[in-house]
């Protein structure tokens, strides 16, 4: 239901009672678990898997275990809005979590590695598209008076995972029950399959002729991603950069190609052009986003082997990130349109400011200095990630909305798949592989140092999606 389906009213009341009024935050909390299921997957996993791989093997695999769940995440988020007309939001949230329930039963019964690999794709593929349909459903449903509110509790979800996840994984893997922990997450995507057409109104669809399925845009977005994340894992620069090139060509071909195709598009026809407020947007995300990735994928091995940090506290400064990102999230959901303009800003300049002084801290310390750093990161991005969405669709066009909604979380997906290849490149340059603390420090600063431009970037967007 889009917003002129509500009546033509004066004024939306944006509060949190207002959202309560809408009689619609009942089924809110119900696609909510979908992004739940989505959020603590990962983490799950990044403590399970070290059982799992004692028990099934494939020590060489394990990083392809979370590449291949966020190519298809990123593959089925692209497609969430044309999946979403086709169906209506209620089947297409039915087939997301079957999907998702499929994949989390094959990687519970894996006798080996490439059978996990093949849940893995498949929990990507529906946890990815519960995500995105998540955003068009909050455009359908609600004024856009109140989607910061709204999106700043979905931010407060992925806070909550940030903790419960990884202690979910471990409970099971300590116990030895490690395949326990894809059950409980299976079970969860059935109880969504079930409650969501007996929950959610008829109204919310908008079924149409199904438009053709987009094989050559998904092939197109499929190499790019793989290229990209291949380079990560290469050592050689001779390999890893025509890869990088080729996945960027893959990518700009993607683009042009969905470009073409009307009412079909993917994303918006305008999608990172810098001269338009709508593809401004889509740049910051990518560059705020892949610049952001340093932490999560290099901070926990620099924090441990060089400053001795247990893996609780790592986990606790990793998590205070996600943290600050939801609670700075909430509490400044009901700022006007003027004050988000300045929260925008500010938030792309918290972003720039953690990421240039990670490095030094991270190679010299202090760690509460690092911690600081992590909290400002994820605060900055939880003040402007709300209305950062907002205006974005805002400025669609009404035929490109529910692409708009649906390609920023597959845009950040994408952002943190290229941030974490082009991490691994300037590690393993830096002398990630070769160990020892002075190796380690170089790590430390040039693994954060090579994204200052590109934060840049992200900032100088995001000002420009503030301007107008």
């Amino acid at each position: 239901m889009s917003q002129s389906q509500h009546g033509a009213t004066p004024a939306v009341d944006a509060r949190w009672a207002g959202i309560l009024k809408t009689g619609y935050l009942g089924q809110f909390a119900l696609l909510c678990l979908g992004i739940w299921l989505h959020a603590a997957d990962s983490l799950v996993v990044a403590t399970a898997m070290p059982a799992a791989v004692a028990e099934i093997g494939g020590d060489r695999f394990v990083s392809w275990a979370l590449s291949l769940y966020l190519l298809g995440s990123i593959l089925s988020g692209a497609g969430a809005a044309l999946c979403a007309t086709a169906f209506g939001l209620r089947r297409a949230f039915v087939i997301a979590a079957l999907v998702y329930a499929a994949g989390c039963a094959t990687s519970a019964m894996a006798p080996e590695i490439m059978v996990m690999l093949a849940g893995r794709l498949a929990q990507g593929l529906g946890g990815g598209l519960l995500v995105a349909l998540t955003y068009v459903a909050v455009q359908r449903l609600f004024p856009r008076e109140m989607w910061p509110r709204l999106i700043a509790l979905m931010s407060a979800i992925w806070g909550a995972a940030a903790f419960t996840g990884p202690l979910i994984g471990g409970f099971f893997a300590d116990l030895g029950l490690w395949r326990w922990a894809f059950w409980s997450f299976g079970v969860q995507a059935l109880v969504l399959a079930v409650l969501v057409p007996a929950l959610m109104t008829p109204s919310t669809t908008r079924t149409v002729p199904s438009p053709r399925f987009p094989l050559m845009r998904l092939a197109l977005l499929s190499a790019s991603v793989l290229l990209v994340a291949a380079a990560g894992v290469t050592l050689s620069p001779a390999t890893s950069l025509p890869m990088l090139a080729g996945g960027a060509a893959f990518f700009v071909l993607f683009l042009k190609n969905d470009a073409s195709r009307g009412t079909e598009r993917m994303f918006p026809v305008s999608a990172f052009s810098m001269n338009s407020l709508l593809g401004a947007g889509f740049v910051a995300n990518l560059a705020l986003g892949a610049a952001a990735m340093s932490l999560t994928v290099y901070g926990p091995f620099i924090l441990n082997r060089l400053h001795g940090v247990t893996a609780l506290g790592v986990g606790l400064i990793i998590a205070a990130e996600s943290v600050a990102w939801s609670l700075a999230a909430v509490a400044f959901a009901g700022t006007g349109e003027a004050g988000e303009k300045f929260l925008i800003r500010i938030g792309a300049l918290m972003i720039l400011f953690a990421i240039a002084v990670l490095g030094p801290l991270m190679a010299g310390g202090p760690i509460w200095a690092v911690a600081l750093a992590a909290v400002v990161q994820g605060a900055g991005f939880g003040m402007l990630w709300g209305f950062l969405i907002r205006r974005v669709v805002a400025a669609a066009a009404e035929e490109d909305r529910d692409s708009a909604s649906a390609a920023m979380p597959t845009t950040q997906q994408i952002a943190f798949a290229l941030g974490a290849a082009l991490s691994g490149i300037v590690a393993n340059q830096a002398g990630f592989t070769e160990g020892g603390s002075a190796s380690m420090a170089n790590v430390a600063l040039w693994v954060f140092a090579a994204f200052v431009p590109v934060a840049a970037l992200g900032a100088a967007a995001a000002w420009r999606v503030a301007k107008d």
